[in-house]
């Protein structure tokens, strides 16, 4: 097991209970929410392939909730999209330098943070403008991408799938079975790109308690905590992750 610091496996642990708990309650918001804040303790490989370990482990715990719920068509449509920008920003994520693959990821997690801020604050629109299907596999592409390069593939995604009109369960089934039928080949890539190790896999094998906790503590506060309300919490806290994670020099 990796050597770390008291205050190092708090961070892996809270990040592994976070993980389990935004997945269950929105199924996304992990990336933004907690990628930057990991970054400033550990580096941003180790960062990117904990959260997508985490993630992957939180989704195997969802798969009796969400099983056959999700839009298959949507879904078909924008997997094999995915599946190149994940392979291509892992591509990326092994290339870039560390200092630049802060800011990427910062710069990301910024712009996706602040539009969902101004979802939440903007007056909603009655009927939002329906993106067409066609544009699903560059859809798809551009969430891959993101999901390699700040684990917030979802972030866009939901973009797309709001538009469809798609309902709130719906929506997060979607959510959930692209990202659990794509995760494994992002793992495979981020394995051979030398973005997770044995001490990525150590980590989140020794968070299994606490992202069971947060699946349930995530089930539990589902339909207990105004969405409104703790949407805006955790986009204060990516908003300040994010703009921490760029001043780092």
């Amino acid at each position: 097991m990796p050597a770390h610091t008291a205050l190092e496996w708090g961070i892996i642990f809270a990040a592994a209970f976070g993980s389990g708990f935004l997945v269950r309650t929105f199924g996304m918001g992990v990336g933004i929410a907690l990628t930057p804040l990991l970054t400033l303790a550990f580096s941003a490989r180790f960062s990117l392939g904990l959260i997508a370990f985490t993630s992957f482990l939180a989704s195997l715990g969802m798969a009796r909730d969400m099983w056959r719920l999700w839009h298959a068509r949507t879904m078909l449509l924008v997997f094999p999209g995915t599946v190149a920008g994940i392979l291509g920003g892992t591509w990326l994520v092994a290339r870039l330098p560390e200092s630049q693959l802060r800011a990427v990821i910062g710069v990301l997690c910024l712009l996706f943070a602040l539009h969902r801020l101004y979802a939440e604050l903007a007056r909603p629109s009655p009927e939002p403008p329906r993106i067409p299907l066609w544009l699903g596999t560059l859809v798809g592409g551009l969430s891959g991408l993101s999901s390699a390069l700040a684990n917030s593939g979802a972030v866009v995604l939901s973009l797309f799938l709001h538009s469809q009109n798609l309902s709130k369960t719906t929506l997060v089934a979607t959510l959930w079975a692209l990202y659990f039928f794509v995760n494994p080949i992002k793992l495979l890539a981020y394995w051979q790109a030398d973005v997770i190790g044995a001490g990525t896999l150590w980590a989140g094998a020794a968070g299994l308690p606490f992202i069971w906790l947060g699946l349930r503590t995530g089930a539990w506060t589902h339909n207990r905590l105004p969405l409104r309300a703790f949407n805006l919490i955790i986009l204060a806290i990516a908003l300040a992750g994010s703009i921490r994670l760029l001043a780092i020099r």
